[in-house]
């Protein structure tokens, strides 16, 4: 009961969800204490199937006639809390396209089944080692997409919006309660790979890009630790050290790989090309150079023609 209890007192947006699920009186879930989200979590976390916890809200928690949709309500709450994954649909849809289902079984078994391995294609990167240049600040500056912190684990390293956005998981103090946990909810490495991957898109050892999260935790209220996730070896920069994440980390390279600079600001970070690097900004001077000696030329010719005017 104790672990169950501390996983949520270790989630930041506990109030947040169960203010999305407390919307219109409450109406929408059957439980309405904490003591009661604390009960459904710890067997959750045991392990219990779903169908058996679902009548045990209905028969303990219910109040009266049971409701299906509050009874769903109650367990989908108590499953967002306990893996930070958007279960289900909250009330009134807000949270978007990117929820999903959980129908049967353990939510062990889910997330197994979800995170897992599974037998899906493994990508192939066009090669095996990932470049420093690879971080979430360059995702920005030089691929020009934009981050988007998440708090559904589900949505980590997701690219949307035609290549143009990415989901980023801030939460870090809830990866490092996870790896704590007797029973963990997810499946044998997880945890740590996904800690792996903000140690990639957010290096400790680089400069520029703790100053930059640094912001990013102070303007959008992220988690601090965000910004001490460690740095990874050049021996821990492959993609064959990441299995879970694999496939996200292939297409968001990719992404990178064939962005072309398109603004000014785009063009002066973007060095990954040396040569066209210095052969655009030579022509950008070049064509300034022409610029202000042509403005000077007519400046001073207007003069001439001024004082020959002022003479006459």
């Amino acid at each position: 009961m104790r672990e169950s209890n501390d996983a949520i007192d270790n989630i930041s947006d506990y109030a947040s969800q169960c203010h999305r699920f407390l919307l219109d009186g409450g109406r929408h879930i059957s439980i309405s204490t904490h003591a009661d989200v604390i009960e459904i979590v710890s067997k959750i976390h045991r392990g219990e199937e779903r169908d058996g916890i679902y009548d045990y809200i209905s028969q303990q928690l219910g109040g009266g006639t049971p409701d299906m949709k509050t009874i769903e309500g109650s367990l989908n709450l108590c499953s967002r809390l306990l893996i930070m994954t958007s279960i289900g649909e909250p009330p009134l849809g807000i949270d978007g396209p990117n929820t999903i289902r959980w129908d049967t079984g353990s939510l062990s078994q889910f997330t197994e089944t979800y995170f897992g391995l599974g037998s899906g294609t493994r990508l192939q990167p066009d090669k095996p080692q990932i470049g420093r240049i690879f971080t979430a600040l360059n995702l920005r500056k030089i691929g020009g997409m934009r981050i988007e912190w998440t708090r559904n684990l589900a949505d980590h390293l997701r690219l949307v919006d035609d290549d143009k956005t990415v989901s980023v998981f801030d939460c870090v103090a809830f990866l490092k309660f996870q790896k704590k946990v007797h029973q963990p909810m997810f499946p044998p490495g997880f945890v740590d790979e996904t800690l792996r991957t903000l140690s990639l898109l957010i290096p400790q050892n680089d400069r520029k890009t703790q100053v930059w999260v640094g912001a990013q935790i102070q303007d959008h209220d992220l988690d601090p630790l965000l910004s001490e996730c460690g740095s990874l070896t050049t021996q821990e920069r492959r993609f064959e050290n990441f299995n879970y994440w694999n496939n996200r980390l292939v297409i968001l390279k990719q992404a990178l790989d064939e962005s072309r600079p398109q603004t000014l600001t785009q063009w002066w970070f973007d060095r990954r090309n040396g040569v066209q690097w210095y052969t655009f900004w030579v022509a950008i001077l070049v064509f300034l150079v022409t610029i202000f000696f042509g403005l000077v030329q007519s400046i001073e010719g207007a003069l001439q023609v001024y004082l020959s005017w002022k003479q006459g």
